[in-house]
């Protein structure tokens, strides 16, 4: 719904690349890929195409990405995946070398649903790569670390390197077990990778929820309005905070023309 008017929006899939010094490349989410094509290539999960159509332009694929960092597909570690909607983790096939991290609720509401029931909330099982359990590894297993002093609002968070560089945090609503990323990037700016916790910035700035169309893909409506107003609530605390949504164009040029500031 844009402006009180039904008409179609084109948004990015964004995933975030991440260089621990110690843990080496991570991803965070993967974005769209050439494997969603093939999953959603009969009916019923067809209609995920339809409704949802996908660009996958050969500068915008993943493995370009990479390569622009002097990165392969190979030399990812770790991927933490926020939940597991398709736009999220259509590339985890393509990292053969990659450990994934994912919450246990999103795990467990994944495989506790049939093929119909699934894709109506967005979730094609056969995006995970066929030794997706040996690579996994839950959150809730991972240390935890208390929230720090002005931090309260995301409560508790996970520390998946033991060095609190990288701090996963609970952003619920949005899918059962949803996962944002709190860290520091190079030029020392806090960041908060949200996902789908917001589908945009003004989202959180104005309290803007998604419109009724989008709602039955949501796991909680009210653990979303919640975490909408803990963004809100973040920014107003941290000026410097920088909320990324994994939807939101104006947030990613914004945070690019930062980088080259």
């Amino acid at each position: 719904m844009v402006g009180g008017k039904l008409q179609a929006i084109t948004f990015p899939s964004i995933c975030a690349l991440i260089v621990h010094p110690r843990a080496g490349a991570i991803l965070y989410d993967t974005g769209y890929a050439e494997h969603f094509l093939t999953a959603t290539a009969t009916l019923p999960e067809r209609a995920y195409r339809w409704l949802a159509p996908v660009s996958l332009p050969a500068q915008e694929r993943l493995s370009a990405q990479l390569a622009h960092h002097g990165l392969t597909l190979e030399d990812i570690r770790w991927c933490v995946l926020s939940h597991f909607h398709a736009d999220h983790i259509a590339g985890m096939r393509d990292l053969p070398r990659a450990r994934f991290i994912a919450s246990r609720q999103d795990v467990e509401d994944l495989r506790s649903r049939s093929r119909l029931g699934g894709l109506l909330k967005g979730l094609l099982p056969t995006l995970l790569p066929p030794d997706f359990d040996s690579r996994l590894q839950y959150a809730e297993a991972l240390p935890r670390r208390p929230p720090a002093t002005g931090w309260e609002a995301l409560g508790e968070g996970f520390d998946p390197f033991g060095d609190d560089s990288v701090r996963a945090v609970r952003l619920p609503g949005h899918a059962p077990g949803h996962l944002g990323l709190l860290l520091r990037d190079q030029q020392d700016r806090e960041v908060l990778l949200c996902a789908d916790a917001a589908w945009s910035r003004r989202a959180w700035q104005e309290q803007r929820p998604p419109s009724l169309l989008a709602r039955p893909l949501l796991h909680d409506w009210q653990a979303y309005q919640r975490t909408l107003r803990t963004l809100q609530q973040l920014a107003a605390r941290h000026a410097e905070l920088l909320i990324l949504p994994s939807h939101c164009q104006a947030s990613l040029n914004d945070y690019r023309r930062m980088q080259d500031t």
